[in-house]
């Protein structure tokens, strides 16, 4: 066998070998293609039940007509039932600081009494 015949063979292995890596190279990649579909496949399939419970759970404070609201009507319903709880908790706030400062003759303030009714109130109640 000549040199040159060795030589060829050599390459000839050499390219064998690179060919099967390629091919390993595209059955990972492949692989790699199947695992990222199926995890996002999952995280789709989670926001979807995700978007059913919320879902749920809204139809249920919307009530017996939930399924006549449109989603604009929904958003609306949302932003409204928001905007009075902030206007409650505004209130509050200011009912509160109005309080802490009407005082009685002994110095203590309308809300300090409040206080003190709501913990006789727990107390009975345990």
């Amino acid at each position: 066998m000549s040199s040159d015949e060795t030589a060829d063979k050599q390459t000839q292995l050499i390219k064998n070998r690179i060919a099967k890596i390629e091919e390993k190279e595209k059955q990972l990649k492949a692989r790699k293609r199947a695992e990222l579909n199926r995890l996002n496949q999952q995280k789709r399939k989670q926001r979807t039940k995700r978007l059913i419970e919320k879902g749920a759970e809204l139809e249920k404070l919307q009530g017996d007509q939930a399924a006549q609201i449109t989603a604009e009507e929904t958003r609306d319903w949302l932003n409204h039932k928001i905007a009075v709880n902030r206007q409650l908790v505004l209130d509050y706030q200011s009912l509160k600081n109005y309080t802490a400062h009407v005082t009685y003759d002994d110095g203590t303030s309308v809300l300090d009494h409040y206080h003190t009714y709501q913990a006789k109130q727990n107390t009975q109640q345990n």
